[in-house]
């Protein structure tokens, strides 16, 4: 009797999780919403990826992914090792260091648009000091705002996750290595980091997943530009499938979009997991 307890749960993955990616599938071989519905197999395939847009778009995608975990992890990491130990101050610290992990993702597109305009916070101190700060006409400066953006609201993510594994770890080996006389170094490489490879690991991929969907934020500060500079994945096929109402393309991209991301989830979760004993 007790299995059938999770049948609700397993429908709702069904219908949510299932049936739109078998309607994605059939819309991948066909030409939907076209004059005539016709089956062209893998066609739809050959024009994305022949489709240098949708290249350098995806290109665009996984070096900003990259950046942003190679900038985050460590960051957040660093952050939970400085607000391990207990006090006042500590504790001020890390609730105002969660408040951006809370804001939506709109939320915090509008927020950094309003600091970077002219008249803005950012815009007025990179005017003073003469930096020629302009992200919505030079691409590079567009790119690094963007970076700095995700940083600003998804680093105090990692922070709570490690915190989280710093907190519910034995201390015993740590004061048992110290009056062995290890580093500091030898204590994080060989017991902390060790002890906290779990949640690490975890969060690694939700901010891979996460800033390989990125949406939101770019088309509200820049809307992907200047002109097609900044654009990612996830705009180029909102472009392809609701605004020319190409949805044959659209959904081969998004297939092919999907299969990328799985696989470079599970690259991550090979290289992170090497040796630790977690699969």
């Amino acid at each position: 009797m007790s299995k059938y307890l999770i049948l609700p749960a397993v429908i709702a993955v069904l219908v949510v999780g299932l049936v739109p990616f078998l309607v994605l599938i059939n819309y991948s071989v066909q030409t939907p919403y076209a004059e005539q519905n016709v089956f062209v197999a893998f066609n739809n395939f050959r024009k994305i990826i022949s489709e240098p847009r949708f290249i350098d778009a995806l290109r665009r995608n996984v070096i900003f992914s990259a950046t942003v975990l190679s900038i985050e992890i460590p960051l957040g990491l660093l952050l939970a090792f400085l607000l391990y130990e207990k006090s006042r101050v500590n504790t001020i610290i890390s609730t105002f260091i969660i408040i951006p992990a809370l804001v939506p993702p709109i939320s915090i597109g509008l927020l950094w648009r309003l600091l970077i305009r002219t008249a803005g916070p950012l815009g007025q101190l990179a005017a003073l000091m003469k930096l020629g700060y302009d992200p919505f006409r030079i691409p590079s400066h567009a790119y690094w705002t963007i970076i700095l953006m995700d940083m600003w609201h998804w680093t105090s993510l990692v922070t709570i996750v490690a915190s989280a594994g710093l907190a519910g770890m034995d201390r015993t080996p740590i004061l048992s290595a110290k009056t062995e006389g290890a580093t500091r170094w030898q204590i994080f490489r060989y017991i902390e980091l060790p002890a906290i490879s779990f949640p690490l690991v975890f969060v690694s991929l939700i901010r891979l997943i996460d800033s390989l969907k990125i949406y939101d934020e770019v088309i509200i500060l820049t809307g992907g530009g200047p002109g097609l500079t900044n654009e990612y994945i996830s705009q180029y096929l909102k472009t392809i499938a609701i605004d020319q109402w190409i949805i044959g393309i659209g959904a081969a991209g998004s297939l092919i979009y999907n299969f990328i991301v799985l696989m470079l989830c599970y690259l991550l979760l090979i290289v992170m997991t090497r040796g630790r004993g977690l699969i």
